[in-house]
């Protein structure tokens, strides 16, 4: 599968459908993720959520109707999934700064055109990338769901106030991870700041979240720099170079930041991503 050209075709079939209902089995056939795991790597490649991006396109596909139309107002804003032209009019104000009246009277409107991604494989910019089949672990901490991914700090800062470092490292070798798993909700994220763990039961006693990972193949990115910066930069990097020219997906299991000790602020900072994947 390219994905420069599944992902343009999913684009293409949303466009179809500003004015309808999302079949999310098309996206799923299309782009080759479920919608909502298509909705967060369009973030990634876009820096900015598939819901935002749609809202934007049906503001605008509304502007367009009001100034070339004489469609009524209340019919375009039920077009374009508002239940009433008060819900409709301050949507549409707050996008282009202008009523829907006053853009159908010749007021200027804003125009958010449609996304058409043009990856391509640009020599001399690499990333070192390994292959790794890693067993089945267990990691414990402390989870949130449904959360932007700007919230992931403060998830960390939650959990060192009730455990220091030291008492999550001895329950395992030490080793800090970022977890990323079971999206299903579009814009949003499940996320865990946590530790690679043996000890399971002392875990539960503390009274940590637990997730149980099992056995799978993935994609170690090498990272170098402060964070997140290296974090989204690793991620464009396998979307945009890394999984075109390889052949592989995302998988949609759980995916980790890998952390080692050291100040994460620092250009010289190092990490890595873990991202499971799959032949296309």
């Amino acid at each position: 599968m390219n994905i420069v050209k599944s992902f343009n075709n999913t684009i293409d079939y949303l466009e179809t459908v500003l004015d309808d209902e999302i079949d999310e089995r098309k996206v799923i056939q299309l782009s080759g993720y479920s919608y909502s795991m298509f909705s967060r790597l369009f973030s990634i490649l876009t820096e900015t959520t598939l819901s935002e991006y749609l809202r934007s396109r049906r503001l605008t596909e509304a502007a367009v109707r009001l100034r070339d139309t004489h469609e009524k107002i209340i019919d375009i804003a039920l077009r374009f999934g508002y239940e009433s032209s008060d819900s409709f009019g301050t949507a549409f104000k707050n996008f282009h700064k202008s009523t829907p009246s006053e853009v159908r009277n010749g007021k200027p409107f804003k125009l958010v055109s449609r996304v058409q991604l043009a990856l391509s494989v640009r020599g001399g910019r690499s990333m070192n990338i390994t292959i790794q089949k890693k067993e089945a672990f267990t990691v414990a901490g402390l989870s949130k769901q449904n959360i932007n991914s700007s919230e992931c700090p403060d998830i960390w800062d939650r959990l060192y106030k009730k455990y220091s470092h030291d008492e999550l490292a001895k329950l395992g070798e030490g080793k800090s991870v970022g977890v990323c798993y079971d999206v299903e909700n579009p814009g949003t994220i499940n996320y865990m700041a946590g530790y690679i763990i043996t000890d399971i039961g002392k875990a539960e006693s503390m009274g940590l979240d637990i997730i149980k990972v099992k056995e799978a193949e993935y994609a170690v990115v090498e990272l170098n720099g402060s964070v997140p910066e290296c974090i989204h930069k690793g991620w464009k990097y396998v979307m945009e170079v890394f999984f075109p020219e390889h052949g592989y997906i995302h998988s949609g299991s759980p995916d980790f930041e890998y952390y080692y000790e050291g100040d994460m602020h620092s250009p010289e900072y190092k990490m890595e991503l873990w991202i499971p994947i799959k032949k296309a």
